[in-house]
């Protein structure tokens, strides 16, 4: 039977070679979107910019279920910026700061 020892040699390499994964972030469980029907035009389209790069790296929920402030969000969005796969530029991210920024201010999360 010395393939049995070999299989399971086998399988915790291949165990320890997966990337350790991060415990489950609570606010992806929350709401996916943002019912942005009465916001604002310009609003609207920032949140398209907003649901479509952040739901790039993460579940879209994770920042629709941050109640952080504008002052927050700021600091947030330059960490997120920094991220090599955002594919977000300074464009963009001001766009996605200004939405999130507005909802901030519409949720009571400051002003």
């Amino acid at each position: 039977m010395p393939a049995l020892p070999l299989v399971a040699a086998l399988a915790a390499l291949i165990a320890a070679a997966e990337p350790p994964q991060a415990p489950p972030d609570p606010r992806d469980g929350g709401p996916d979107r943002i019912d942005v029907r009465q916001y604002p035009q310009d609003q609207q389209r920032k949140y398209e910019v907003f649901s479509v790069k952040c739901a790039k790296c993460h579940p879209l929920a994770r920042s629709v279920n941050a109640r952080f402030s504008p002052t927050e969000w700021k600091r947030y969005m330059k960490r997120m910026l920094r991220r090599p796969n955002s594919a977000i530029n300074e464009e963009q991210a001001q766009l996605i700061y200004d939405f999130l920024k507005f909802h901030a201010v519409q949720q009571g999360y400051g002003g």
